[in-house]
């Protein structure tokens, strides 16, 4: 009876060891995941974006002025971002739709480089000679994975996705001025009213997919 009383405690002992061993295994890979650091100052920059494009970013508190041009596209978007909301308005022209934007969720796009959500640090790299920190962030699926280099003080400077099975850039600063920005720039322009837009990006042409 002491002998199997004896394995009995080694058994728990055991278990109790490798359940400690699998619970702290659990906790390291979720602290490994963080959240993608959002810009913290007032800032300008001008990218190239995938497709040929150009974009133009701004950022005041929190929000965020994307004014992007695609050969795609007939007319330049304007698009104001709320990163805490997670929402973007776009300003398009919608034939028969005069002085009306579109309301879309935003984040699971990383084609204005602009990601949020959670992502874990990788490396580090320079973009156009200014260093920043490497954040590779996973989506549903491994070919969802996008890897962005964030400046110091958090302003987006490059970032890489799967597209095709192939690793490439699809946007990337080429300048960037650290610089006060106007408020009204990030508001809507008076008599401009938003309606939701339940597919986001796919329901618009030139935007719905890379």
């Amino acid at each position: 009876m002491q002998v199997c009383t004896a394995r009995k405690s080694s058994v728990r002992k055991s278990s109790a060891v490798a359940a400690a061993v699998l619970g702290a295994i659990a906790f390291t890979a979720a602290a490994s995941a963080e959240p993608l650091p959002l810009p913290r100052i007032d800032y300008q920059s001008t990218a190239r974006t995938f497709n040929d494009g150009t974009a133009v970013v701004r950022h005041r508190q929190g929000k965020m002025r994307l004014e992007l041009e695609m050969p795609a596209i007939p007319t330049p978007v304007v698009g104001i971002i709320d990163l805490k909301a997670r929402k973007m308005v776009l300003l398009v022209a919608i034939p028969g739709l005069a002085n009306t934007a579109l309301e879309i969720d935003f984040g699971d796009e990383a084609m204005f480089g602009q990601v949020i959500g959670e992502g874990r640090r990788v490396g580090e790299d320079r973009v156009n000679g200014e260093p920043c920190t490497l954040w590779e962030v996973t989506g549903k699926s491994e070919k969802e994975r996008a890897v962005v280099c964030i400046a110091a003080d958090n302003i987006p400077l490059r970032t890489q996705a799967n597209i095709d099975g192939k690793v490439q850039t699809i946007f990337e600063v080429t300048e960037v001025k650290r610089e006060p920005q106007k408020p009204a720039d990030f508001e809507l322009p008076a008599g401009v009213r938003a309606i939701k837009l339940p597919g986001g990006l796919k329901g618009i042409p030139g935007l719905g997919g890379r």
